[in-house]
């Protein structure tokens, strides 16, 4: 898995840090970047846009001291309304998904009410963006999930809807090659840090631009920034040196490996033509069987062709 890391000097921020993540989305001056951003992740056919935010409890789910992580618990209005968790997790971790699963269950429990409440409740949205691949095998860049009836494969209730960004497998090459809002939101996502100039020209990447400039941060914010981007550059490092060293203790142990095979195998044959040989000089498959370990029914099977076949004795 390759990662991109920001260069000293470089024009933009890295959004897959924390801190520039926060940077580009919770900003309450700059909704309008995570309105974009959500609009071309959920509704790519404009039918129900999301027109204003309200950010909740800002990262009250990020419970755990050493995670790192940026979640926030997002309330939206759109013509229906509806609560978004949006997270940028760039460390891979076990039960990733059944937590993401926790997180949306625990924004709908919090809708409830105690009085004369009939269990009607806003949906809930549930995007998360890993820089790692969540399901292995998998190639897709989003992973989309809803209730479903699991006959006809048709929704079966619209509370819930679950979206996996898997950066890895985003592969587009140049921006030039990006076909549309979200193609070209991941690219930045991936690419920004080692950009020099904003390749796409549209009024809400422009604002991207703005935001995003590491030359645009306040001190505090560059300071923080620079800050988490140490902690990413630690464990980017510190993920590439244990592949390494796993790769490398791999090979040793196939070519030792291979090499303990390759002398059974050798001793095998030698073995087999031991005993053709003394198939050849008229011996028993007992006396056969007895100097070479071979069974009776493996010296059969193997070198027993024809009629002509060695007594037992």
């Amino acid at each position: 898995m390759e990662y991109h890391t920001y260069e000293q000097g470089g024009t933009y921020i890295n959004p897959l840090t924390d801190a520039g993540f926060k940077i580009l989305f919770a900003r309450e001056s700059s909704q309008d970047i995570l309105i974009g951003f959500l609009n071309a992740v959920l509704d790519r056919d404009n039918v129900d846009p999301i027109t204003e935010i309200q950010y909740l409890d800002k990262e009250k789910l990020k419970e755990q001291p050493g995670e790192r992580s940026v979640i926030y618990d997002i309330h939206c209005k759109t013509k229906c309304g509806k609560r978004f968790i949006v997270e940028m997790q760039n460390r891979s971790q076990s039960y990733f998904i059944d937590r993401t699963i926790f997180y949306v269950a625990r924004a709908i429990t919090e809708q409830g009410r105690s009085r004369d409440w009939e269990y009607s409740f806003m949906p809930v949205y549930g995007i998360f963006i890993s820089d790692f691949v969540i399901l292995k095998g998998d190639d897709r860049v989003r992973i989309d999930a809803e209730i479903c009836d699991m006959d006809s494969g048709k929704q079966f209730s619209d509370k819930v809807r679950l979206v996996y960004i898997q950066l890895p497998n985003f592969r587009v090459s140049s921006p030039e090659k990006c076909g549309d809002y979200f193609e070209r939101w991941i690219y930045l996502l991936k690419n920004m840090n080692i950009m020099e100039t904003m390749p796409f020209v549209e009024k809400i990447f422009k604002r991207v631009e703005q935001v995003a400039r590491v030359e645009n941060l306040s001190p505090d914010e560059r300071w923080r920034y620079e800050r988490d981007l140490k902690f990413y550059r630690d464990y980017r490092n510190q993920m590439s040196f244990a592949k390494k060293e796993a790769r490398e203790e791999g090979l040793a142990e196939g070519r030792a490996e291979g090499r303990a095979e390759g002398r059974v195998e050798g001793r095998a044959e030698s073995l087999w033509k031991v005993a053709r040989n003394m198939l050849k000089e008229g011996l028993g498959l007992q006396t056969i069987s007895t100097v070479t370990g071979f069974s009776i029914d493996e010296l059969k099977d193997n070198i027993c062709q024809g009629p002509d076949v060695a007594p037992i004795g």
